[in-house]
């Protein structure tokens, strides 16, 4: 029996969402193998920028050095108020251009801000909070997030007793970023009137 136009466009939907969810299970699993190879070797620095929480978004990064000087580094783009992190990336590279090129140009890119030294217990404590304070208001976090985060290793941290507070002013904040489309903005105020009520946050467009 011949498949009706509506029928067709729904396998073909089908289909492409198989796809889809092909292409982003290989990516995690790409990425988790890059990692895997230095989680050997001692963190070198977790770094956040200062004004993290007045800006409300920022670049965390994590790093790991080998014995030859190789760095690997693990940047989590997170957003505090609203949407968790947002972007990540992970490069190795040799130490002096971590440190006078790579390190600089993240500083730049936030306004020259200078950046906090965190344990590594306290930049897993504020990312994972942020991801979970996200989730809460019905956000999923960069889709490589969960693979990202094995930087981290799987030995215990320690205890991080810093208490981050996500949201400006007591509420979910969302600022329009410049990668988001105004579709994209409508469903996120969309997805806060959903979870937090109307008036109950805060967004500029």
């Amino acid at each position: 029996m011949a498949l009706t136009e509506q029928q067709r466009q729904k396998k073909a939907n089908q289909k492409k969402q198989k796809r889809s969810t092909q292409t982003k299970s290989n990516s995690a699993q790409l990425l988790l193998e890059k990692i895997t190879p230095h989680l050997e070797n001692p963190f070198y620095e977790c770094l956040m920028p200062n004004n993290l929480f007045e800006s409300g978004i920022g670049n965390i990064l994590i790093t790991r050095i080998s014995s030859k000087g190789e760095v690997a580094v693990a940047s989590f783009i997170v957003d505090v108020y609203c949407l968790g992190v947002k972007k990540v990336l992970f490069k190795t590279m040799p130490l002096p251009e971590y440190e006078k090129v790579f390190k600089p140009g993240i500083r730049e890119s936030h306004g020259d801000y200078p950046f906090a030294k965190l344990k590594p217990a306290c930049a897993f404590k504020l990312i994972t909070g942020a991801v979970e304070y996200a989730r809460q208001l019905g956000f999923s976090s960069h889709k490589d997030y969960h693979s990202l985060k094995a930087i981290f290793g799987e030995q215990k941290l320690g205890i991080c007793w810093s208490r981050f507070r996500y949201g400006k002013d007591k509420m979910p904040s969302y600022v329009k970023g410049p990668n988001e489309s105004t579709a994209d903005a409508n469903k996120i105020i969309a997805t806060l009137e959903k979870s937090c009520g109307a008036g109950n946050f805060h967004f500029h467009l």
